[in-house]
């Protein structure tokens, strides 16, 4: 998996959809390089997707808004 499949993978989401994603996997499904910045990307994807991006402890929280 790469950063850029990530991108795909929400690009799908569609409008009311929540989708959570525990860190450390969304870590380890990040580029090499990308392991280090794993937040930035999460942040960036959430951005690009027009989602709101909730940060817990152990998960991340994708929730793109109804339409």
């Amino acid at each position: 998996m790469s950063t850029s499949d990530l991108y795909e993978e929400f690009a799908q989401m569609v409008r009311g959809e929540i989708l959570t994603m525990p860190r450390d996997d969304f870590r380890q499904r990040c580029d090499e390089d990308d392991k280090f910045i794993y937040l930035t990307i999460a942040r960036q994807i959430a951005k690009h997707n027009r989602c709101q991006l909730i940060i817990h402890e152990e998960a991340f929280e994708f929730i793109c808004p109804p339409p």
